[in-house]
């Protein structure tokens, strides 16, 4: 555990110690949203209604706003980074470490969250707040958020870990990186919310854990009328938690079986 917080540290000192690429967000993600305040008063007004499947305007205009903040709460490159190492010749390095490689990447993902958590959420939440204030948030919607979006960067982490194993067959996983992306993008409601989706495709929404990533943390923190019971909230934790266990199973016996194969190249 000490190394694991140490490893925590040292990337921690490395990502603040370059924080410009954190920052720019400042200047597009309010951008961003001054375009989604236009688009969405014009569609409520178009339509006239003040709801559209059950989100009001300020929910719909904090929906996609909120999709930005789940990204930096839970991005992490560990599907790129073990690619890398494959490619450059480091893997051979990288397994003669006294931490684990999966351990190593998860102290990097943290750090790296928690850099982009201090550096891109907090002042933009700051003014986005000032620019189009959040009148649904409470404190306990808020609470709640949290809880599920920690669970969801577990999820997201293990997502890219064992696409990153792929690497171990492959050398260069791009193509899989790129499909997995796109699938989390569409299948976990950051394109569109889920509710937009047809029936069927939503079925398979949730039988997959995209969503969980995506768009439960999302509407929890727009304090959607689908997620202010307590069962709602224990029911999407218990849901994130078996599929936590069921991806670091997948890890763990994806890493034995293909570490015996593993191709060490360019170093």
């Amino acid at each position: 555990m000490r190394i694991f917080l140490k490893a925590i540290q040292m990337n921690l000192k490395m990502f603040i110690a370059y924080p410009k690429g954190f920052a720019i967000s400042i200047i597009i993600f309010p951008f961003v949203l001054l375009l989604n305040i236009y688009l969405f008063k014009s569609i409520y007004a178009y339509n006239g209604t003040s709801h559209i499947k059950g989100y009001d305007l300020s929910q719909m205009i904090w929906y996609y706003a909120v999709t930005t903040f789940v990204w930096v709460f839970t991005f992490n490159f560990a599907d790129r980074r073990m690619a890398n190492y494959i490619l450059s010749g480091q893997m051979g390095t990288m397994l003669l470490r006294p931490m684990s490689l999966f351990r190593f990447e998860l102290a990097n993902a943290i750090a790296l969250r928690i850099t982009g958590v201090l550096f891109e959420f907090v002042p933009n939440m700051i003014v986005y707040w000032l620019m189009y204030p959040p009148a649904f948030l409470t404190w306990t919607s808020f609470g709640k958020f949290l809880a599920i979006i920690a669970m969801a960067f577990c999820l997201h982490f293990l997502i890219n870990y064992l696409i990153g194993l792929s690497a171990l067959i492959t050398q260069n996983n791009g193509g899989v990186t790129a499909v997995k992306g796109a699938l989390v993008v569409l299948l976990g409601g950051s394109l569109i919310p889920l509710d937009f989706l047809p029936g069927w495709l939503q079925r398979i929404c949730d039988a997959l854990p995209f969503k969980y990533i995506f768009y439960e943390p999302i509407r929890f923190f727009i304090n959607h009328p689908d997620t202010q019971s307590g069962s709602a909230f224990v029911q999407v934790l218990l849901i994130q938690l078996a599929w936590i266990l069921g991806l670091y199973a997948a890890c763990r016996a994806v890493w034995a079986l293909l570490i015996k194969k593993v191709v060490v190249a360019g170093g």
